[in-house]
């Protein structure tokens, strides 16, 4: 019997490490929960944030301007361009002309498509070939050259137009300033 008191001593040993490993297991336990809660919340704070993100850029691209909003803007700076050449302002006609291209890349950006025509490739072209020409027509500064190269950019133009399904928007030269409050 002299083992007993080893017996006794080696069970209380083991149930002292078993209450020890329950109490253990049971803060792991608490701590798997918090832990569980707080990714949840983390998860569902993401969810919101991806929410509102997607709720704003939807609201953004409301509030953009369109297509046509691009489009009048060209009209407008083409009318000033006219008339600043047509006055030998030729630093005017190359600001509008500036101005003109700008807003051309930025309706580019739209990506839009009209009726099976690609807007931004018509675009691109027309910037490439008709409104390069007109750069150079503002370079040699002959009023001939330039209305010829105008001309042609308004065909460019009134051709997409036709094309897209919009033959009824048609520009011309303008015959009257765009403006009133402008020196040409």
């Amino acid at each position: 019997m002299k083992q007993t008191p080893y017996l006794w001593s080696g069970i209380i040993i083991c149930a002292v490490l078993i209450v020890a490993l329950l109490f253990k297991v049971n803060s792991l336990e608490s701590n798997l929960r918090l832990l569980g809660e707080s990714n949840s919340s983390s998860i569902s704070a993401l969810q919101n944030s991806w929410k509102l993100a997607q709720a704003d850029a939807r609201t953004g691209k409301e509030l953009a301007p369109g297509l046509g909003e691009f489009m009048t803007t060209i009209q407008l700076h083409a009318g000033k361009l006219w008339f600043a050449a047509q006055a030998a302002n030729w630093d005017l006609a190359k600001y509008e002309l500036d101005e003109l291209k700008e807003t051309m890349e930025a309706a580019k950006g739209l990506n839009e498509e009209k009726n099976g025509v690609k807007i931004s490739n018509v675009l691109d072209s027309v910037l490439q070939t008709q409104v390069a020409d007109l750069e150079k027509t503002l370079e040699s500064k002959s009023q001939t050259e330039f209305k010829k190269s105008y001309d042609e950019t308004l065909s460019a133009c009134n051709g997409c137009h036709t094309e897209a399904g919009y033959k009824f928007i048609r520009i011309v030269r303008p015959t009257a300033p765009p403006v009133t409050n402008q020196r040409w």
